[in-house]
């Protein structure tokens, strides 16, 4: 029973009133982590039995397959690098992982470190088995101003900080999944701005995703996020992605979100893998592209299992 009760908390806090602004609604943003994902649009949340569950829903991580540990390198519309390493280890009732996360440059720099676990409600018969429920926590610092042609009157500092992440995730039939994540649904972080010799706290931006994932067939899996604005000065966003798998090693996917309200910068997702399984090892490689109306942006992964 406390379980199902967990799980309609989440549901209900999508009905929530948005607040009135988010505190710093560019610090630490969710750009799309794994090259399967962003070749989808990003819609996720209800397939991320793998390393990216850590980020992208911790419920997912039960059902990850063996020990994982994967990379993702991009630099978001050419001009932000950003580096990722995740592990994962699934079982049966149980599931972990872990990842860093680092971003910017010496004008603004963002470290994040993930732990996350995920725990099936019951045993594997019944309408309990299919439900899991996860946690990620997370430790955050960054550094700005550390740019030499900043010139002498830059803004110099650092920040540190922590967030927590709620992840739930049903397994309605063999064929449907649906998966809720409630991002730095706990946060704080808090700024030292040396130059000035102030300091003050504010809050990341917290995200109610809502997803689901459809595989009519073995080979075919159809994935829905909405991103529910939590924030009066941020809108709904919605993704949709597919995935079609041919000779169980090559993948060809294509994706796309949009925000609500007529927002222009809808972005398109197309991307490809390739992957090897042995009878203890296996590897997988993942390249998607992005198109956007700023800027056209490639993201690179490589995935192990063993």
């Amino acid at each position: 029973m406390r379980y199902k009760k967990s799980a309609w908390i989440l549901f209900a806090a999508a009905l929530l009133p948005a607040r009135s602004f988010a505190d710093i609604a560019a610090a630490f943003a969710d750009i799309g982590y794994g090259a399967r994902a962003a070749g989808m649009g990003g819609a996720y949340t209800a397939l991320a039995s793998d390393p990216y569950g850590v980020l992208l829903n911790p419920a997912c991580l039960p059902g990850a397959r063996g020990w994982q540990v994967s990379t993702m390198y991009t630099k978001q519309f050419h001009m932000v690098p950003y580096a990722l390493a995740a592990a994962a280890r699934g079982g049966r009732r149980f599931g972990a992982g872990a990842a860093f996360l680092s971003s910017g440059d010496e004008a603004w720099r963002e470290n994040t470190v993930f732990a996350s676990f995920g725990m099936k409600a019951a045993g594997s018969d019944g309408a309990g088995g299919r439900l899991s429920l996860g946690l990620t926590v997370k430790f955050r610092t960054a550094v700005f101003g550390n740019n030499a042609d900043g010139g002498l009157n830059r803004i110099r500092g650092s920040a540190s900080g922590f967030g927590m992440d709620l992840g739930l995730r049903w397994k309605v039939s063999s064929a449907w999944t649906a998966g809720v994540l409630l991002r730095d649904a706990w946060n704080r972080m808090e700024y030292d701005n040396e130059t000035r010799g102030v300091s003050y706290d504010e809050s990341v931006p917290s995200a109610l995703v809502l997803g689901t994932a459809y595989m009519p067939r073995e080979n075919l899996v159809f994935t829905f996020d909405a991103d529910k604005a939590l924030y009066g000065d941020v809108s709904d966003r919605f993704a949709a992605g597919a995935e079609w798998m041919l000779f169980r090693t090559l993948f060809l996917r294509a994706g796309f979100s949009q925000a609500a309200g007529g927002d222009p910068n809808r972005k398109v997702s197309y991307g490809a893998g390739l992957q090897h399984f042995g009878r203890r090892f296996g590897v997988r490689f993942d390249f998607a592209y992005q198109t956007t109306v700023l800027a056209n942006t490639p993201r690179v992964s490589t995935s192990v299992w063993f």
